[in-house]
């Protein structure tokens, strides 16, 4: 064996696929990245890019190739990666996003796995051998702050939209609790606006859809969380430990003035979330992904 990784997905200064890459680095793993959307700017046919992946795989002649946001994708790849290659693909979006060209892919790579755990029995029926392996936050961009200035009480940072499913939801929130909502922030500012706040939120997409990096993004930052429950949550997380949990507009309100008068539980609860979410750190992620395939 080479030590020797393909990653192919987005390597955009925000992308979770560049902290991914860099974990395999922190492993002793030589490791070789192609930006598959990138490519698609600069060469604009598929098919070609698609050649060009497969010679690629050819002449680096990797033990394992990592698919991740591969759309468009042809599962010939794949099958062609297959012949000297361990395959896996990590999918890290909804299930809704669930499509019949991604079932093809998933039905052909060594291993499937998925970031968010409301996907895996969904998985199962594809590809036997798929694996939960939670979404890993970037660890250059989320951590915690020694001295913490708080500027906002309750905060959730991300897309708030009146027209579709838990974005309706969200609004519907902010109109009856009120709370301060950011859109557009990622990276450092996405981590500051985490440590300024005493109160961070996450809405989960369904009560079955699995837990969003927003949430292992936030307990890495060191914020407070309080969330909405997903299937699975107490696999991961103990609630009133590690995070806690709203229902409704009415309980979240009593939980927003109980946690703002309550500092000494609030640093309690989001310290020990902090040190719980280190197991999903990017190093713990590549390793536990070495372990089980290679």
């Amino acid at each position: 064996m080479t030590n020797k990784v393909l990653y192919v997905g987005v390597f955009s200064p925000n992308s979770t696929n560049v902290s991914q890459a860099r974990a395999f680095k922190t492993i002793g793993w030589n490791v070789k990245t192609y930006d598959y959307r990138e490519r698609l700017g600069q060469v604009g046919i598929v098919k070609m890019r698609d050649n060009e992946l497969i010679r690629l795989c050819e002449e680096y002649s990797p033990d394992l190739v990592i698919f991740s946001k591969c759309n468009n994708m042809h599962y010939r790849v794949v099958d062609e990666c297959n012949k000297t290659s361990r395959t896996a693909l990590w999918y890290m979006d909804a299930l809704n996003n669930f499509d019949s060209e991604l079932i093809e892919k998933v039905k052909r790579v060594n291993y499937f796995i998925c970031g968010i755990d409301g996907v895996i029995d969904h998985g199962k029926i594809h590809n036997s051998d798929t694996i939960f392996l939670p979404q890993c936050p970037d660890e250059e961009m989320n951590f915690m702050h020694e001295n913490i200035e708080y500027k906002y009480d309750t905060t959730f940072i991300g897309n708030i939209s009146p027209h579709t499913g838990t974005h309706a939801d969200r609004l519907k929130y902010k109109n009856e609790v009120g709370f301060t909502h950011l859109d557009g922030v990622y990276g450092r500012k996405h981590n500051d606006a985490v440590n300024q706040s005493r109160i961070n939120l996450n809405f989960a997409h369904t009560s079955t859809a699995g837990a969003s990096v927003r949430v292992f993004k936030i307990m890495a930052s060191g914020g407070f969380l309080l969330t909405t429950p997903w299937k699975g949550m107490e696999d991961l997380f103990e609630v009133g430990k590690d995070l806690d949990t709203f229902t409704s507009p009415e309980e979240l309100r009593e939980k927003i003035e109980f946690y703002l008068n309550n500092k000494q539980k609030r640093d309690e609860i989001r310290l020990n979330g902090h040190k719980t979410v280190q197991k999903f750190m990017p190093k713990n992620w590549a390793q536990s992904i070495i372990s089980t395939m290679m």
